[in-house]
This record gives structure tokens, C-alpha cells and sequence, in this order.
């Protein structure tokens, strides 16, 4: 076993949990009286995260000089993605009267978490990759931060619903060749 396989363990466990979480919580964010497509969008889009974070850490498996620093730096993503997911399905107080409240009342942690993973994305491929950091790859990772950006601003539900079909549209044409390439670096989750 190679040390990047051995480190990657780590990372798929914190992965495994928060999408854990997410799928644990499905019925209930989809059930009807209580569902807000908004959210429900937004569980979605999660999901995919998940699976274009642990595709794309393939990119890194050349990398031959780790140490603690390096992991920690992986553990960022996948630790912000955690956030996420809590703070979309994990209710403070037990059962969820509405999910369009709920969104409502952890929208800022949840936009600032996810604009986080998109820096950190850029910032990790940089430092490690030498991406550059005005590659066109990173307009995807740009469009999601300002989508974040806007999402932590505004309390319109108008707003919010275009939000998350521009999130939807950037996160499946900016990374869909990740599907069929592991390894490739490209736009960033």
C-alpha cells in the first residue's frame, strides 16, 4: 500500500460520514409536506460534490512528499464538505417543521463552507499542482464562489432558486469530463 492510499483511507472515511448524512436524511428532505426544492436541489448537488472530490483526489496520487501539513491541507475539503452537510440535514433541535426554514436558518454557514471548498480547491491545486491560478479551469470554481457569495447575502427565496440551478448547471458542465477521466485536474468542486 502506497501512502497516498494509506492517507486516502482518512479522507474517504470523513467523505463516507458526510454523505452518510445526506443519504440518511433523503426521505425525510424529499418528503412532501415538509420539502423545499431549493434544499432538496442543494442535497443534490452535495451528493455530487461527494463523488467529484473523492474522483478528483486522483489527481494528487503522484504527489510523493507528504507529511502532516499535506494531509491536514486534504482533510480541509473534505472536513468543509462534512460542514455542509450538516448544516443542510442535521437540524439542532431534532425534526425539521420545514425545510425551506431550516435552509434559511444555516444558509450562511452552509454558503460560506461551500465557497471555502472551492478557494481551498484552487489554492490546493495550485500549491501542489501548479495549476495556475488564472487558469480558465477555475471560472467553474469563480461562478461558484460569487453563486456562494450572493447565496450568503441574500434571504430571497427568488434569488436562492436561481442560485441553485446556476449551482447545478456549473457543477455538471464545469467538471463532467471528470466522469470519464480519474486523475484529471480541471475545475475544481
Amino acid at each position: 500500500m502506497t501512502l497516498f492510499e494509506f492517507l486516502s483511507v482518512a479522507i474517504s472515511i470523513v467523505l463516507a460520514l458526510s454523505a452518510a448524512q445526506l443519504l440518511g436524511n433523503l426521505r425525510e428532505v424529499f418528503d412532501s409536506p415538509k420539502r423545499y426544492w431549493v434544499h432538496a436541489l442543494w442535497v443534490v448537488h452535495l451528493l455530487l460534490v461527494h463523488v467529484i472530490s473523492s474522483w478528483g483526489l486522483w489527481a494528487y496520487r503522484d504527489l510523493e512528499s507528504w507529511n502532516l501539513g499535506l494531509f491536514a491541507l486534504f482533510l480541509v475539503i473534505p472536513g468543509l464538505i462534512f460542514v455542509c452537510s450538516n448544516a443542510l440535514v442535521a437540524p439542532r433541535h431534532g425534526n425539521v417543521a420545514s425545510w425551506e426554514q431550516h435552509f434559511f436558518s444555516v444558509r450562511k454557514w452552509f454558503f460560506v463552507a461551500r465557497g471555502l471548498i472551492s478557494v481551498v480547491s484552487a489554492l490546493r491545486s495550485w500549491l501542489l499542482l501548479g495549476v495556475p491560478m488564472l487558469d480558465l479551469w477555475r471560472l467553474p470554481s469563480l461562478l461558484m464562489l460569487i453563486l456562494c457569495v450572493v447565496g450568503f447575502a441574500s434571504t430571497s427565496r427568488r434569488v436562492h432558486g436561481v442560485i441553485v440551478v446556476i449551482g447545478m448547471i456549473r457543477l455538471i458542465l464545469g467538471t463532467g469530463y471528470l466522469w470519464f477521466q480519474p486523475g484529471v485536474l480541471g475545475p475544481s468542486q
